[in-house]
C-alpha cells in the first residue's frame, strides 16, 4: 500500500498527522501483544478500519501507532520512539528478539534496529538533543 493511502486512511481521525503512524501487520493481536509487552506501548484505543477494529497504541513521546491488517510488511523502516534504547535493547534481547544492530548514535539520538512478527523493519529510537544549551 503506498503512503498517501496510509496518510488518506487516517484524515478522518486526526487533526496532527504528524503524531500518526501506521503500520501494516499480518496478525493485528499478535502485532498488538508485541509492541504492548516487549516494547511498553500503551494501548489508547481502537478503530474502526474497513471493518476491522485496529488498535492505536502510543508511544513514549506522545506519538502514535495504528495496527492496520495487511499481509505485506512495510518496505520503510517504522520509527518506535523509547524513552531509553539501551533498556529496550537489552529487554529485547533477553526475550530472544533478533536484532539487527547494536545500539548506534545517529543525528536523531540513539537506536537499533530489529524486525517485529509482521516482518516489519523497526527502527527503535531515543531522541536525543546533541546541541549544547
Amino acid at each position: 500500500m503506498n503512503k498517501l493511502l496510509k496518510t488518506n486512511l487516517l484524515l478522518p481521525m486526526m487533526a496532527d498527522e504528524l503524531n500518526y503512524q501506521v503500520i501494516f501487520v499480518r496478525d493485528i493481536s499478535l502485532a498488538a501483544a508485541f509492541f504492548i509487552e516487549k516494547l511498553g506501548l500503551k494501548k489508547e484505543e481502537e478503530l474502526l478500519v474497513a471493518g476491522i477494529n485496529c488498535p492505536v497504541l502510543k508511544m513514549f513521546n506522545g506519538h502514535r501507532l495504528m495496527l492496520v491488517k495487511h499481509f505485506e510488511p512495510e518496505t520503510e523502516p517504522t520509527v518506535i520512539y523509547t524513552d531509553d534504547c539501551l533498556r529496550d535493547f537489552c529487554k529485547l534481547k533477553r526475550q530472544g528478539i533478533e536484532l539487527f544492530s547494536v545500539p548506534i548514535y545517529r543525528t536523531k539520538g540513539l537506536s537499533c534496529e530489529f524486525f517485529d512478527p509482521s516482518g516489519n523493519h523497526i527502527l527503535l529510537l531515543e531522541e536525543r538533543d546533541y546541541t549544547d544549551a
